[in-house]
């Protein structure tokens, strides 16, 4: 299987990011992209999509992501044309609070690349005619930026790239899901941990919203996420307590109420195995660092 990096499309270090029409008239032989995702929309056409050694039929309108572990290609293309939008994902970090709290995102984004490189690729989001040519639009927009190259064109793309992300988020339906056959629908109970994180959240809670046993719940999160509910949410608020570490003049009590620890000395505990040093010493050694823990 043929691997692919980054820099063979962009060398730009100031901006990780590449996005490029693409038209296939014959085979794309199957590969993997090494240190890099891709989101896919389908433009026009068809073709025969190949996700390690399976094979299935896409088309226009389809949007689809594809992580570091997956390998596909195409083959049997019909007027096949897609847009390739290829991106490391803590493209997110810096939106993940906001972005975070959309269901759809955590389903396009994390759960479906999981699932596809666990089981194959057996769901993806698809367009409507007026989705699509919203979505159009934008694509339109970032090639014309990413093309010309004019003052502040980095910032420019990243923020219609964030503005595509969630207008595709919001589009994700889960109508045709069922909750206790797809780990697609536990998108929804994510989404509130990361509006809700600073709150006391139990497993019962999460697990009901989507009417499975919070043993269930626990196994599917754990398998997409690689870490149990109870660590994502400590990770959140680990990433907040850092932001209110170096930005305000708050008491390390306050911050640990503030960031949705109900005990001072257990956040200073967790704060330390996760950091290796203690929240004060973490203040004083990152005044002027910027620093986010990634999830995906």
């Amino acid at each position: 299987m043929d691997e692919m990096y980054l820099y063979y499309f962009t060398n730009e270090e100031s901006l990780p990011f590449f996005i490029q029409y693409g038209s296939h008239e014959g085979e794309m032989n199957t590969h993997r992209h090494v240190d890099f995702w891709e989101l896919v929309i389908v433009l026009s056409g068809t073709a025969t999509h190949e996700v390690d050694g399976e094979e299935y039929v896409v088309s226009r309108g389809d949007v689809f992501v594809i992580n570091s572990k997956i390998g596909h290609g195409y083959k049997n293309a019909n007027n096949f044309k897609i847009c390739n939008i290829m991106f490391r994902p803590n493209i997110f970090n810096s939106a993940r609070g906001y972005i975070g709290t959309l269901s759809g995102f955590h389903a396009l984004f994390v759960i479906e690349p999981f699932l596809t490189e666990s089981g194959g690729f057996k769901s993806r989001l698809r367009l409507s005619v007026e989705e699509y040519d919203k979505i159009k639009s934008l694509i339109q927009s970032m090639i014309g930026e990413y093309s010309a190259k004019r003052a502040g064109w980095q910032t420019s793309i990243k923020s219609l790239f964030m503005i595509m992300s969630v207008e595709l988020s919001r589009i994700y339906s889960f109508e045709n899901i069922h909750e206790k056959e797809s780990a697609i629908y536990i998108a929804k109970p994510i989404a509130y941990i990361e509006e809700h994180f600073k709150e006391q959240i139990s497993l019962n809670e999460l697990a009901n919203m989507v009417n499975i046993s919070p043993r269930h719940f626990t196994r599917l999160f754990s398998e997409t996420y690689s870490m149990t509910p109870i660590k994502y949410i400590n990770l959140l608020r680990l990433n907040s307590a850092c932001r209110l570490l170096k930005s305000t003049t708050m008491n390390i009590s306050e911050i640990s109420y503030a960031s949705g620890f109900s005990d001072s000395n257990y956040f200073s505990r967790v704060f330390r195995k996760k950091f290796g040093k203690t929240p004060l010493e973490y203040r004083r050694s990152n005044a002027d660092k910027g620093n986010s823990i990634g999830i995906l």
